[in-house]
C-alpha cells in the first residue's frame, strides 16, 4: 500500500471512537462464537481480525479481555486467544453449579427485588416468546440469559451475581444448541420454548408474592428442563 493509501486507513482507524470500536468487535465475535461460526478451538489471530474489523489491535485486544470474561474465549501464553471449548464431560457439573446459584438468586430476589425488576424481567420474557415464535434461536439463547442475569441484578449481591454470571455465560452456547437442535421438531420446539417463557413468568410472580421456598421448587423443575434437553 502506497504512503497515500496507508494514511488514509490510519486516519479511518483513528477516527472511530475507540470504545465504539471495541464494542463493534466484541459483539461480531459474540455473536459467531454462540452460533459456532467461530468453532470450539478455533484460533483467534490479532492481525488478521485487524484487517477484518479494520482497526488497530488495542480494541482487538480489548474486545478479546471482555469474550475471555464471558468464558467465551480463552488465551495461552503459547497459543494466543481461542474460542473456548465445550466439553460435554464438564456439562453435568455446569448445571450442577447453574442448579445451585439459581436457586440462591431467585430466593434473595424474592427478597430484594423492585417494581423496576419486574418489569425488567416481564419485558425480557416477552421479547423470549416473541424470538421462539420467530426461530430466532440465538435471539432466544441471548435473552434466555438475558433474564437470569435481571434475576441476578434483582437478589442485590454482586458477589453471587458474578459467579452465576460465569456460570450463565459458560452455558449459553449450550442453550444455542439446545434451541436449535429442538426445531427439528416444531410442535416439540414449540412446547419447549413455551414451557421456559411460562416457568419464567412463574419465577417473575412468585418474585413479586416474596415466595421462596415455592421458587426453590421451580428452580430446581426448570433445571430439569434445561439438563434434560
Amino acid at each position: 500500500m502506497d504512503d497515500a493509501g496507508s494514511s488514509q486507513e490510519e486516519r479511518g482507524k483513528r477516527g472511530r471512537p475507540k470504545g465504539q470500536a471495541t464494542q463493534s468487535v466484541y459483539s461480531a465475535l459474540r455473536g459467531e462464537i454462540l452460533t459456532l461460526e467461530l468453532k470450539p478451538g478455533q484460533y483467534l489471530e490479532e492481525t488478521a481480525l485487524e484487517k477484518r474489523f479494520g482497526v488497530s489491535r488495542t480494541p482487538i485486544r480489548e474486545a478479546l479481555i471482555r469474550l475471555q470474561s464471558d468464558r467465551l474465549v480463552k488465551f495461552s501464553p503459547n497459543r494466543g486467544h481461542y474460542v473456548e471449548t465445550v466439553s460435554f464431560n464438564d456439562v453435568p457439573r455446569i448445571l450442577e453449579a447453574l442448579d445451585l446459584q439459581q436457586g440462591a438468586v431467585l430466593q434473595l430476589s424474592a427478597a430484594r427485588h423492585s417494581a423496576a425488576d419486574l418489569a425488567k424481567l416481564r419485558k425480557i420474557n416477552e421479547a423470549y416468546r416473541i424470538a421462539g415464535e420467530s426461530d430466532d434461536h440465538k435471539g432466544m439463547a441471548e435473552l434466555n440469559h438475558d433474564f437470569h442475569l435481571a434475576i441476578a441484578d434483582a437478589a442485590g449481591n454482586s458477589f453471587l451475581a458474578e459467579f452465576y454470571e460465569t456460570m450463565l455465560n459458560f452455558s449459553i452456547r449450550l442453550s444455542y444448541l439446545m434451541f436449535q437442535s429442538a426445531a427439528s421438531n416444531r410442535e416439540d420446539f414449540e412446547g419447549y420454548y413455551t414451557q421456559v417463557y411460562n416457568e419464567h413468568a412463574e419465577m417473575i410472580d412468585l418474585i413479586s408474592k416474596g415466595e421462596g421456598v415455592k421458587l426453590l421448587d421451580l428452580s430446581r423443575q426448570h433445571s430439569r428442563l434445561f439438563s434434560n434437553r
